[in-house]
C-alpha cells in the first residue's frame, strides 16, 4: 500500500477534476494541494482557482473532520477580501480491479455570501463552489 503521507506518491488527476461556481460564473482551472491523514482521509486543502474574466480565487480549509464524509470551515479569498463558509462533501477510497491500487474520490461543496466578497457579478445570491477531483497513485494513468 502506498503511504498517504508521502506527497510524491500521489497526484491530482486533472482529467477527472472540475471546479464549478453557481450564479452563472462557470467553471475553471485550478491548482493546489490536498492534505491527507495517514489513513487517507482529507485533512485540508489549498486551491487557486482561475476563472475566465475574474480575479484569481483562493479556496482553503484546514483541520477538516473527515472520514468518508468531510465537514469543516473554509475560506475564499478574492482581491484581498475573505469570506468564510462551511464546507462539506466526501472523500472515498475507490478500489481498482483485483490487484490495482485504490484512488481517492473527493467531492466538496461550500456556499459563500456575495456581500462579504463584494463582487458585483454575484449580486445578492450566495455563490456555491463545487469541486470534483481524484487523487491517484503517481504511477497510474
Amino acid at each position: 500500500m502506498i503511504p498517504y503521507t508521502d506527497p510524491d506518491a500521489w497526484r491530482i488527476a486533472m482529467d477527472a477534476s472540475e471546479v464549478t461556481l453557481s450564479a452563472g460564473l462557470g467553471s475553471g482551472d485550478f491548482d493546489g494541494s490536498f492534505y491527507l491523514s495517514p489513513a487517507g482521509s482529507l485533512a485540508g486543502f489549498t486551491l487557486r482557482l482561475c476563472l475566465p474574466g475574474a480575479p484569481e480565487l483562493l479556496w482553503e480549509s484546514v483541520s477538516l473532520a473527515s472520514g468518508p464524509e468531510v465537514r469543516g470551515s473554509s475560506r475564499l479569498l478574492l482581491d484581498g477580501r475573505a469570506a468564510r463558509a462551511d464546507v462539506s462533501g466526501l472523500c472515498a477510497r475507490v478500489p481498482v480491479g483485483r490487484a490495482g491500487s485504490s484512488y481517492l474520490k473527493i467531492v466538496l461543496t461550500a456556499a459563500f455570501s456575495p456581500l462579504r466578497l463584494r463582487w458585483p457579478r454575484w449580486r445578492l445570491r450566495p455563490v456555491t463552489l463545487r469541486l470534483f477531483t481524484e487523487i491517484r497513485p503517481a504511477g497510474s494513468g
